[in-house]
Order: structure tokens, then sequence, then C-alpha cells
């Protein structure tokens, strides 16, 4: 699309809409808009398949969540923080409205009381974190009662785009919740998003 063309789009706004496709993903792997399948679904160390079936069972839950995100931070055409200027990303003139579910992965993440991160490694926990000039680690014992584990969705979306004129992937948006108990509410947060 030329200059002239992307200058006189309008931020119309669109409301989100998902987009189901039927086709298996079979091996399980990351897709994009030209694979058109089902999402991959990881599921880390120690999740259980009870676990798992509660947790995909509030799909419905996720997605409407997911869907006021995009709506609130990336269509809403009100909104003072959309970017309309040529190369910015997100450009709204762009978006279609349109996203489907590329992949989510079910697990746990440990943090202490000051709500740092740790990994199991090693049989311990290990938190890690470079204080500038060199990687520093420190580690608990498995059992610590500093340590508190939480479940966590990291729910990856690819919203498309008509940049070319044709529609396609334009942004992914990953968006990661962590809680306490199966049946605690879920609160996206925004992760990331970028070009794809």
């Amino acid at each position: 699309m030329d200059f002239l063309q992307h200058t006189q789009r309008q931020k119309t706004g669109v409301r989100p809409r998902q987009i189901v496709f039927e086709k298996e993903n079979t091996e399980n792997t990351y897709i994009s808009w030209k694979d058109k399948m089902k999402p991959r679904i990881d599921l880390e160390d120690g999740i259980t398949q009870e676990e798992y079936q509660y947790l995909a069972s509030r799909w419905n839950e996720m997605l409407s969540l997911a869907e006021t995100i995009i709506w609130q931070n990336y269509l809403d055409p009100n909104s003072d923080d959309l970017m309309s200027e040529v190369d910015s990303f997100p450009d709204i003139r762009y978006l279609t409205g349109n996203y489907y579910v590329g992949d989510v992965s079910y697990g746990y993440v440990y943090r202490d009381k000051k709500n740092r991160p740790y990994q199991i490694k090693k049989g311990r926990m290990r938190h890690k974190y470079h204080n500038g000039k060199e990687w520093v680690e420190e580690w608990l014992p498995m059992d610590s009662p500093e340590i508190t584990r939480y479940y966590q969705i990291i729910f990856s979306l690819r919203l498309t785009g008509d940049a070319n004129g044709q529609e396609d992937d334009y942004m992914g948006l990953d968006l990661e919740a962590e809680f306490l108990k199966l049946d605690d509410p879920i609160e996206f947060e925004i992760l990331s998003h970028d070009v794809i």
C-alpha cells in the first residue's frame, strides 16, 4: 500500500472476531495464518491431565478476556494510545479485527516473597538474574516456605491485518495469567506484542 492510500485510511475500529480453524494440528507445532490449523497446546512438566482439563474448560472465559484486551489496546478508535502515523506499529488502520489462537501454554511459575521467579534446577529452586556485570544465581530448597507455586497460562494470539490488500498475520500478542488456585479468577496481562 503506498503512502497516499495509507494516509487516507481511517481509524474505524472493528470488534475482535475469533477465527477458528478446523484442521487438526497433528504435530502440535507452532502455526501461522497460512497453516490454518488448531492451536499448539503446551503442557509444561508437572501439569496433570486433571489440571489441564479444568483449565481448558475455562476456554470461553479466556477468549472473552483476550477480546477485551484486544479491543481496549489495539482496536478501539477512540484510544489515544493507538498509533496511526506511517511506519508506526501496530497501526489500527491495518488490523482487520480478526484473530486466532496460535498456541497456549499451561504450566507453573514459582515465586518468592519478593515476587521473583524461580525455576526447578538440579533438584532445587533457582533464581537467576543479571546484575549488570555477570549472571547471579540464588538457590532455595524445593520445600522452602519462601516459594509459592502459581498456575501460569500463556495465551498467544495472532491478529491479522491487510497491509498488502490481503488478510495475513500482522501482529503476535502474548497474554499471561498467574493464579494460585484452579478456580481463581483469570486476569491476563499483556506479556508482549510484536510483528509477525
